[in-house]
């Protein structure tokens, strides 16, 4: 059987079985097994077997469990709540003040917890009816929380930059250090966006009237101890070399289990919540990725990999332009596809591909997330859209969420033009630490 026909079966049954809404997992692994039975025979089943328990011997998966079980119980800790009044006292008295506050809480969440659901969830429903009260503009007050709250993709300890990592045979530590500039630079963006609109118009984020002593606004400092206690014990372990991203997610869920208990939160049903949860959910993602790794297996051992590698340089074509269409592939995959589904398909495919066009896979690693960020509030699939949509007031309609994240996704974009003109955004960081460990 030609590649091509292979190609053709594997990617159009593919995408047959998700139209037909057989799940990802059934799907990927389904048509694997297919394939490989037709190519080589039943022994070749015996690849799904030792593909599978190679996957699962990988201690970096360990970090999945560890850091959902961290962004599950930032949800429950109080800690969000506290930020909030903190901010409150320092920003509101600005233009748009909540609604950068908002930004920053955000980033700070991402570097806690790894996901994106945590921050968007509980700014849901702690700021945004404090925007609202405060006479905030829908769209100012629905995407400043929307779109900031991908960070936690993009950020320090991201899930998804593990599972790229492992897909795309890179340092996971590479890939998180890698995500600190450019998450820094899309945070200052959002908020230089909220603060230039609410000079242009005040009547779209207005100052609010409270007023709060000096005094008052540095006690409140102290409900940021615990939260920066956190990121330290996390990414300060990963960038010194005291711990591997694994052990840091296990440091960091010490650390938020001590805050939710000094928070006077903790109790066995908070515990029982979040582990069958954390279960749940990481168990969904691995049998994508076990199907995925297959899917990869087979197409590879079938020749794919080469066969798409000389497509792409026999076309002649300039290597920026191949990086371009890979990008609009995958962003345009975002709009319909879970971002988990456009990892394990594409990464396989694209990071060789990269790897021969002399760029480098951290930097392109970092561009692809910046799509799976879009991906995230891109309608008409975006999560955070269905996130904000959950916890928002009956008021707020689904076609308000959509509109008010319009301006974020361009943000994201000039975001991700600044890191193809300029690398170092996201390679410094990664360069310096491996200097240090030297």
């Amino acid at each position: 059987m030609s590649i091509e026909l292979v190609t053709l079966i594997m990617f159009g049954g593919l995408i047959v079985c998700l139209l037909l809404g057989i799940p990802l997992a059934w799907s990927l692994g389904g048509v694997s097994v297919l394939v490989s039975f037709i190519l080589w025979g039943p022994n070749s089943l015996m690849m799904v077997v030792y593909n599978t328990f190679g996957c699962m011997w990988s201690i970096v998966l360990v970090a999945i469990p560890l850091f959902m079980a961290m962004g599950l119980l930032m949800e429950k800790s109080g800690i969000a709540e506290a930020l909030f009044e903190t901010i409150h006292r320092w920003s509101g008295s600005l233009r748009g003040g909540i609604a950068m506050g908002v930004v920053v809480i955000c980033v700070l969440f991402a570097a806690m917890t790894g996901v994106s659901a945590a921050a968007t969830l509980t700014m849901g429903v702690v700021a945004l009816p404090a925007m609202l009260k405060r006479g905030y503009d829908k769209g100012i007050a629905l995407g400043s929380i929307a779109g900031p709250g991908t960070l936690g993709i993009l950020i320090p300890p991201s899930i998804i930059s593990i599972l790229l990592a492992m897909v795309g045979n890179i340092s996971v530590g590479k890939l998180f250090m890698a995500g600190i500039g450019p998450g820094i630079l899309l945070a200052g963006l959002f908020i230089a966006y909220i603060g230039i609109r609410g000079w242009i118009n005040p009547n779209l984020c207005p100052a609010h009237p409270e007023k709060f002593t000096l005094k008052e606004k540095f006690a409140s400092l102290k409900m940021v101890i615990l939260p920066l206690l956190i990121v330290m014990s996390v990414l300060g372990s990963i960038f010194f070399g005291i711990a591997t991203p694994t052990e840091a997610g296990a440091l960091g869920v010490v650390a938020v289990l001590i805050s939710v208990a000094i928070h006077k939160r903790f109790n066995w049903k908070l515990i029982k919540e979040v582990t069958v949860e954390t279960f749940r959910i990481t168990g969904l993602t691995m049998w994508i990725f076990y199907g995925a790794m297959f899917f990869s297996a087979v197409y590879a051992r079938a020749g794919g990999s080469i066969f798409l590698g000389d497509l792409v340089m026999g076309a002649g074509m300039n290597r920026w332009l191949v990086l371009l269409s890979m990008m609009g592939l995958s962003f345009l995959m975002g709009m319909f596809v879970d971002p988990f589904a456009i990892i394990f398909i594409l990464a396989p495919i694209c990071f060789p591909i990269v790897k021969s066009l002399g760029f480098d896979p951290v930097w392109f690693g970092i561009l692809f997330v910046i799509n799976m960020q879009m991906g995230y509030v891109t309608p008409p699939f975006g999560y955070q859209l269905f996130y904000l949509k959950s916890v928002a007031p009956p008021e707020i309609s689904t076609a308000d969420i959509y509109k008010s994240v319009m301006p974020f996704i361009g943000i994201l974009v000039v975001g991700m033009g600044l890191l193809m003109l300029f690398p170092q955004i996201a390679l410094w960081l990664p360069e310096l630490m491996m200097k240090l460990a030297d």
